[in-house]
């Protein structure tokens, strides 16, 4: 397979909402809410893998708020995907670059499901890293759904 980063997001020209008076936190509020939408940071230096709960969720691993086991994470994408996954961690790391790909990861129901990971290399202070997100394919099914925690209009 030939490996092509695509439209790296560090080449997209950020969107105006200043005018629509929407925060940071209500986006991610609300894309958590359409689908498992994970977010994560791998640390260069130590090779350390950071996910929030989404991204556990969607591998089906047990959340814990230190490093992921990256052995247990790999073990769930299907073998064909991994070296495309390892070969777009060192190349965005090594060329500072953005990418997306798409892999399949084990339903835990003796399939696979599409996933697809989106993310940027990012200097930091302390050595860089790689920041992204992950979700899956599937929609949420429902034609309406009220969350229990809304403030009444």
């Amino acid at each position: 397979m030939s490996f092509r980063f695509e439209q790296p997001v560090i080449d997209k020209a950020e969107q105006s909402r200043a005018h629509i008076g929407i925060t940071d936190a209500e986006i991610v509020q609300m894309l958590v809410a359409y689908r498992l939408f994970g977010l994560w940071r791998i640390d260069i230096e130590t090779g350390h893998f950071f996910a929030s709960e989404d991204v556990h969720t969607i591998f089906d691993l047990p959340y814990s708020n230190g490093p992921v086991n990256l052995a247990e994470l790999m073990s769930r994408i299907h073998a064909e995907d991994r070296s495309l996954i390892a070969q777009t961690f060192e190349e965005a790391s090594l060329h500072r670059l953005g990418f997306h790909f798409v892999y399949r990861v084990d339903n835990r129901l003796g399939g696979y499901k599409l996933v697809r990971s989106v993310g940027r290399f990012r200097d930091g202070e302390s050595g860089g890293s790689i920041v992204g997100i992950t979700y899956e394919f599937v929609e949420k099914l429902g034609v309406v759904g009220f969350e229990h925690n809304t403030i009444p209009r």
